[in-house]
């Protein structure tokens, strides 16, 4: 007669612990909107650049004039969605209903970031995620599974 050990209980209950887990987004959600957070700050307020991965606009030549006087800005024409610097450090993660979203803690940075959507958002939304961006979360999802199936 053969006899047959099995660990399959353990592994039953280890397995049931891992996808528990998976069941509780809250820390793969809060990593997924600091990760966009980064990469929509740097494409919006550095490059310039909407979720079409296409230049915003272009400032107008007496707008451009201002910020060089006033602001000490670079003569580049590119709208980048920074003058002061107060929007786009106020750019934060705030938690939403069901987990995180990205957004400002100031309303007047909000109602900024709302009138350029208005206005230069026309062809492409400027804060929504580009197709790297959501390439970039498929992968931080996979990543975060991996890790606690491991």
């Amino acid at each position: 007669m053969i006899t047959i050990q099995s660990n399959i209980d353990v592994v039953a209950v280890r397995l049931i612990g891992k996808m528990e887990q998976i069941k509780q987004p809250d820390n793969l959600l809060r990593t997924i909107a600091e990760n966009m957070r980064g990469e929509l700050k740097f494409r919006i307020h550095t490059e310039g650049k909407n979720a079409s991965n296409q230049e915003i606009g272009k400032y107008k030549n007496a707008y451009l004039k201002l910020r060089q006087r006033k602001y000490n800005r670079t003569a580049d024409s590119k709208v980048v969605l920074s003058l002061t610097g107060q929007m786009e450090n106020d750019f934060v993660v705030i938690p939403v209903a069901g987990g995180y979203g990205l957004g400002f803690n100031n309303p007047f940075n909000a109602k900024k970031a709302a009138w350029n959507e208005n206005k230069f958002g026309k062809s492409a939304k400027i804060y929504a995620l580009s197709e790297k961006e959501k390439s970039k979360v498929k992968l931080i999802i996979d990543e975060y599974i991996n890790k606690i199936i491991a």
